[in-house]
């Protein structure tokens, strides 16, 4: 086999990566693409209509067990939601037969359109309840409106009843087109999962209560049910028991399409073979209410001649405002709520824009043809997925055969028990419930729970659009609820573990080492509200009081997200606690928006460092600010490092190389060499002395007190500066690695202040070393030092920003011990007890090596969240052993 070339490797690498890609996408329907890093496409041949199985006559017979069940259950739903829409005119003569007839017109030719064109091919489009009740409206505005008239004959009402709905139909999927057109459903994303489940357990609730309205018109409601149970005991507990059968039969171990079909055949053949024993007459089976009254056949064409052009009154024809924007806004939240719905209980990824779209269109020729709206029902589209659907096959089939039963004009109500399209109604709305009230708990939890609940009930009470309302309410307050219990601690340090990197003197670091439990770190993230700065100030107050060493306290506030107003007035509220402690806070990496809403409540501008105020890390400053104020209160004539100590432009060369000579460690001819290998410059502020990952081709060395250099290191932060690794005034060797050995910048290095600095080019360092190893080593000795400085900062900064989460914040031992002590005094116990003698056997922060200990898992196996800020320094402190011991 011939040896592939770089160019086919790496084709066949990005194939078999794409074929790894399609696979995950096909394990989890969440699966999001890639943006930065797509797969290959692959000319794949196009698919031909025998590709497509719609030959396959096996497939057809068995879609077909499904379309029956679906067929009836859609039926039911035209035939009860049509009494639905006439109800408030019962003294008009509009035939709900003729509406029924609209309904089976526009499911059979959206139930062509729609799968064909989604994505999702088991959808089932019927008649819905909002609908209907947007359609019901209608009917009522133009009776009210003919009441008050008084001059309109009901013949008039009723052409005018029968024209408004397909001219509704027409307005309403021209609506549903320009929100598909526009992109307009993506409001629906932001509505919380909970409201979805909530409006679709709602749907299920109505088509429950609904079965009843076919048992016996007019039964509505619990009401309707408790009516029903007085009136017709034997049909509704065989309408439950067909419901609750089907159900149960889910557990046998049935194939999904024999359990499609096996209730409704068996139920047929029972009924029929006890009326033929029974004796009595089909006639005393509907008076006796087990039957529908008997129907006439029904000519296909009636639907289009009861809209008698002549007798519309055209006046009263155009909707009302108020209903058509308000119950508008309802179909399109209805219809996006539902197609959602279908993408969460399906697993299918579907453009709920497109979706919508194309529903439009498909009502507008259904309207264009005299009927109404047909759309997407997602409790039949669930049921065609529990009957095992995968294709498009059942959709059409269904489709297919409500379009026959309209031409036909065949009374088939004539051969169904009541009972047997209320059970079926019955078990769709029990699936329902039991899917998004009781199965759901699993995803959504209590809270979630709350909301579906509040808002199923709120529908019952007050309709569609306010429960969703409702929901919506209920989520922003559990939503509230559930931030509020957060905790905002990132990490609790003290200046023991972390410090800035500002090069001092041995004398100033052995001082803020001895006393650097006067200052200690609080970093916040995520989303500062009432709850998180509640609990984040109680702790502080408690810590406060456990600690009377404590002298300077930095919030540093770079992880966090947001602040709003009441977190402010907290803030302010705990400065102020602070300082009548003798404590100063000091406030860090804040947005110019956090920054000001401080200031508004009081704090004093001087102690927040924003993020904008130089090119070092805010948080860095303010550190280095409570290090000075801790010197200042230690030794007498301390100075900041804020200048040099001597005019640059003053400077003779022969005390920067003395200078130079102390810092390398050099002899007096070695430093005359080096000062003669190349020249002193003076760089002004904020000048580049090296990039980060560019080869160089100059040396510089700092002039000890003569400059000040800043190392920083690019680490992909998405805003602010860079990452500080060094800040020195004592010397610094800037692009040694590049200069000897042709190795890109490890980091970027400016100057703060005009400063004085040798510089060498590539030839003459190079010639330098050679000629003199002793000064090459001493050199890199320095610049070894150097390395092992950055080390420790990145370190720092890593070990810092591992903190926070549901882990729980990060400490070190003084903190640690602290907050051991704290839980001490809340159990009464005396101090250099168990927690306290733990404490004694941790190491640091600042340790390059921290041994932790296995941490034991509850009994099955899980890591739960630390409920309270000291049980979190309670892990820190069980998680580590002694690094003696090791």
């Amino acid at each position: 086999m011939e040896p592939l070339l770089p160019v086919e490797r790496d084709v066949v690498r990005q194939v078999s990566s794409n074929e790894k890609f399609r696979s995950r996408q096909r394990g989890s329907f969440m699966a999001v693409m890639d943006p930065w890093n797509p797969p290959m496409r692959i000319k794949t041949p196009e698919k031909s209509s025998a590709n497509l199985s719609w030959f396959d006559l096996k497939l057809w017979l068995s879609a077909l067990s499904a379309a029956i069940p679906l067929f009836l259950l859609s039926y039911s739903s035209c035939v009860s939601y049509a009494h639905l829409i006439v109800s408030g005119a019962a003294a008009y003569p509009i035939r709900a037969v003729v509406i029924m007839s609209m309904h089976l017109f526009s499911s059979g030719l959206t139930g062509l359109i729609l799968p064909l064109r989604s994505t999702c091919p088991m959808i089932i489009p019927s008649a819905d309840i909002s609908v209907t009740i947007f359609y019901q409206k209608i009917v009522t505005d133009i009776v009210a409106a003919a009441e008050e008239e008084g001059l309109i004959s009901p013949e008039m009402v009723a052409a005018t009843v029968m024209l408004a709905l397909p001219f509704n139909t027409l307005l309403m999927s021209l609506v549903f087109y320009l929100v598909g057109k526009q992109q307009m459903t993506v409001v629906v994303s932001y509505l919380p999962y909970p409201v979805v489940a909530g409006f679709l357990g709602s749907i299920g609730l109505a088509i429950f209560l609904g079965s009843f309205a076919v048992l016996e018109e007019g039964l509505q409601g619990f009401g309707g049910i408790l009516k029903a149970a007085n009136d017709r005991p034997y049909e509704l507990m065989s309408a439950a028991g067909m419901a609750i059968g089907s159900i149960m039969l889910k557990y046998v171990g049935l194939p999904a399409r024999v359990l499609a079909v096996t209730p409704t055949l068996v139920t047929l053949v029972l009924f029929w073979t006890v009326v033929m024993m029974y004796g009595a007459s089909l006639e005393e089976w509907r008076e006796a209410g087990w039957l529908f009254p008997m129907a006439d056949f029904e000519p296909f064409w009636s639907l289009w001649s009861e809209q008698r052009i002549s007798r519309v009154a055209w006046r009263l024809l155009p909707p009302r405002l108020a209903t058509f924007l308000g119950l508008g806004f309802v179909l399109v939240l209805s219809l996006t709520l539902r197609i959602a719905g279908i993408e969460g209980s399906t697993g299918s990824a579907i453009n709920v824009d497109d979706e919508v779209k194309w529903t439009g269109l498909a009502s507008f020729a259904a309207g264009a043809c005299g009927t109404v709206i047909g759309s997407h029902s997602p409790g039949l589209t669930t049921f065609n997925v529990e009957a095992g659907t995968t294709t498009a096959q059942a959709a059409v089939l269904t489709g297919v055969l409500q379009l026959l039963l309209w031409l036909s004009g065949f009374p088939v109500m004539n051969m169904f028990p009541r009972f047997l399209l209320s059970g079926i109604l019955m078990n769709l709305g029990l699936v329902m419930l039991q899917e998004w009230m009781w199965t759901a708990r699993h995803k959504v939890g209590i809270l979630g729970l709350l909301v579906i609940y509040a808002q199923v009930a709120s529908s019952m009470m007050y309709g569609l659009l306010p429960s969703v309302l409702v929901g919506v309410a209920v989520a922003l307050l559990t939503a509230q609820a559930q931030l509020m219990r957060l905790h905002v601690l990132k990490y609790h340090v003290s200046r023991l573990s972390v410090r800035t990197n500002l090069q001092r003197s041995q004398r100033e670091r052995a001082l803020l080492n001895q006393h650097g439990n006067f200052i200690e770190c609080l970093g916040l993230e995520g989303f500062l509200a009432e709850g998180p700065i509640i609990k984040l100030s109680n702790y502080v107050r408690h810590y406060v009081e456990n600690n009377k060493m404590l002298r300077f306290i930095i919030f540093d506030l770079q992880a966090c997200q947001g602040c709003n107003v009441s977190a402010y007035a907290l803030l302010a509220k705990l400065d102020k606690v602070l300082q009548n402690e003798g404590i100063e806070a000091l406030y860090s990496s804040l947005d110019c928006e956090m920054s000001s809403g401080l200031k508004s409540f009081g704090v004093p501008a001087q102690r927040i460092f924003d993020t904008l105020s130089s090119s070092n890390s805010s948080f860095l400053q303010a550190l280095e600010r409570c290090e000075d104020m801790v010197m200042e209160s230690l030794l007498e004539g301390f100075q900041r490092q804020i200048s040099p100590l001597l005019e640059v432009s003053e400077t003779p060369e022969q005390m920067m190389q003395i200078e130079l000579q102390d810092f390398l460690g050099l002899s007096q001819e070695q430093a005359v060499r080096l000062v003669k290998a190349g020249r002193f410059c003076c760089k002004d502020v904020n000048s580049r002395l090296a990039r980060q990952g560019m080869v160089e081709q100059n040396m510089y060395i700092a002039v000890p007190n003569y400059s000040k250099v800043v190392e920083t290191v690019d680490v992909g932060s998405n805003c602010g500066a860079e990452q500080e690794v060094s800040l020195s005034r004592f010397g610094f060797v800037c692009c040694m690695e590049s200069v000897l050995y042709d190795e890109p910048a490890r980091a970027t290095c400016r100057v703060l202040i005009p400063s004085q600095l040798l510089m060498l080019s590539k030839a003459a360092a190079r010639q330098l070393v050679d000629s003199d190893p002793a000064l090459g080593n001493r050199l890199s000795r320095v610049v070894a030092q150097q390395c092992l400085r950055q080390s420790d900062a990145l370190r720092q900064a890593l070990q810092l920003s591992e903190g926070g989460g549901w882990k729980g914040g990060h400490f070190d031992l003084h903190t640690a011990s602290v907050c051991m002590k704290m839980i001490d005094n809340e159990k009464g116990t005396a101090c250099g007890s168990e927690s306290q003698q733990v404490a004694q056997h941790f190491s640091t922060l600042r340790s390059p090596t921290v041994i932790r200990r296995k941490r034991p898992l509850s009994p099955k196996g899980k890591v739960y969240r630390a409920s309270t800020i000291e049980n979190w320094s309670m892990n820190w402190m069980e998680n580590r052993e002694n690094r003696q011991s090791v």
